[in-house]
């Protein structure tokens, strides 16, 4: 009986114990549950704000490139967006529906992600539609790593206040665990080793615990060095994974400036696109409402390309593109600005030049084209190729004072040399007098 009822007493270590670890891991399940819900709804969150805001830019990026049917420019940004990573799948429509690019991650059917569809939009009109997948596979991850150092926080939270709490309760409630507390004194290193037993031999539970105390000093002090490394390890782990995220950041900026310069550069010849073109001329035609300052246009077309591309393909035609962007830039001033306006049609914004230099310009641009050899792929022959010009200059009198309306004269000028047989510049100002019934300018829109 006395052997029977003491297996089934409960006593002053048991009772303590039990209440204290049914109070912490209620008490902490309960916490570590929240604090996680809380954390996976603020990190999806901030996926779906930050998805949002990148399908929001990049409708924005490729509007110019949608109106102008540039497919080879959306499908590279395109392109570029799921290298950097996160997006798995993006797709953009025409306004009739229609597909213009898309590209998709090798492993998207394996992956979690989220879908954003956004309008393309350009001067308030819908002019497309984008459709982005956004993986979410990271944040599952990051979610998952927390939920178990979050576990390791909890052991380790739930050990010190079982250990605070019942060290206090022994100093409130049992008087006679005093004996105890003062064989510890001393008794732990800075390390918290165990460094010796507890000496104290009774016939009660104070000796009871004294002597299974000791018995599990060796295991206690193997269990503190484990933990230890354990905390020296997670702290590396802390380490590594902040230098990953500063590397992450980076190369997102790196990726974000370079998307930036994507959509304002022609991807084929490295030229300016239609819209830094636009962009630049806008400046130099406000300097000359206020000041006078003179300033041309030349739009450049070269001549009979179709027929070059059907004959040799459009690699040679890349190559006769790339060549005569870089006569260009070659031949034009530094403070001038080229831009490729599409296909075969460029643009060359003469700043502070009048119309006889501006003459003088497009000639030896013209000479020098026609003088220009490009072999073919093979190598075996030389091709050449001639260019039509139209320019265009800045004037009052003849109420050209806005990009539109330089444009729109320049455009006619070079359309007037194509049907006065190709590879010659005419001047808009000259064709007005020469052939005014040529000449549909209604007016300039400022």
């Amino acid at each position: 009986m006395p052997r029977r009822r003491r297996l089934f007493r409960l006593g002053i270590r048991q009772k303590v114990v039990l209440v204290l670890l049914t109070v912490l891991l209620t008490a902490l399940s309960i916490s570590g549950y929240l604090v996680m819900r809380d954390v996976e709804q603020n990190v999806l969150s901030e996926t779906d704000r930050r998805g949002a805001e990148t399908a929001d830019y990049l409708a924005r990026s490729i509007a110019y490139s949608v109106v102008g049917y540039d497919y080879h420019t959306i499908q590279l940004l395109l392109d570029q967006v799921v290298e950097a990573g996160g997006v798995v799948h993006a797709r953009v429509l025409s306004d009739r529906g229609n597909t213009m690019a898309e590209v998709q991650h090798p492993d998207r059917a394996n992956l979690e992600r989220v879908e954003f569809q956004r309008p393309i939009e350009l001067d308030g009109r819908e002019v497309g539609h984008l459709e982005m997948e956004l993986s979410i596979e990271p944040i599952l991850a990051q979610l998952e790593q927390q939920k178990t150092s979050l576990i390791r926080r909890e052991v380790a939270v739930i050990a010190l206040i079982a250990l605070g709490e019942f060290v206090a309760l022994s100093w409130i409630i049992i008087a006679p665990l005093t004996r105890v507390s003062r064989a510890l004194e001393s008794n732990v290193d800075e390390n918290g080793v165990i460094l010796r037993d507890i000496d104290v031999h009774s016939n009660d539970e104070i000796g009871d615990l004294a002597a299974r105390f000791n018995q599990m000093r060796a295991q206690l002090n193997t269990a503190n060095e484990q933990l230890r490394g354990r905390v020296e390890s997670a702290d590396r782990e802390l380490r590594e994974a902040y230098e990953r995220l500063i590397q992450q950041q980076k190369q997102l900026e790196s990726s974000n400036a370079e998307l930036e310069v994507l959509t304002r550069t022609d991807p084929l010849t490295g030229l300016g696109n239609r819209r830094a073109f636009q962009e630049a001329m806008e400046q130099d035609i406000a300097l000359f409402r206020r000041h006078g300052d003179p300033a041309s246009l030349l739009i450049l077309d070269l001549d009979n390309f179709k027929a070059i591309n059907d004959t040799w393909g459009h690699d040679t035609g890349d190559r006769i593109l790339k060549s005569f962007a870089a006569l260009l830039r070659t031949h034009c001033r530094d403070t001038d600005t080229t831009c490729r306006m599409g296909g075969e049609e460029f643009a060359v914004f003469l700043r502070r030049c009048d119309a006889p230099g501006a003459l003088k310009t497009a000639e030896k641009l013209r000479q020098t084209v026609a003088a220009m050899e490009v072999p073919t792929e093979d190598g075996r022959q030389q091709l050449h190729v001639t260019v039509s010009i139209g320019l265009a200059s800045l004037s009052l009198e003849e109420g050209v004072t806005s990009s539109k309306g330089l444009c729109r004269a320049a455009d006619q000028a070079m359309y007037a040399s194509k049907r006065r047989g190709r590879n010659r510049v005419t001047n808009y100002t000259t064709l007005i007098s020469e052939d005014p019934l040529s000449v549909n300018f209604q007016g300039d829109e400022t």
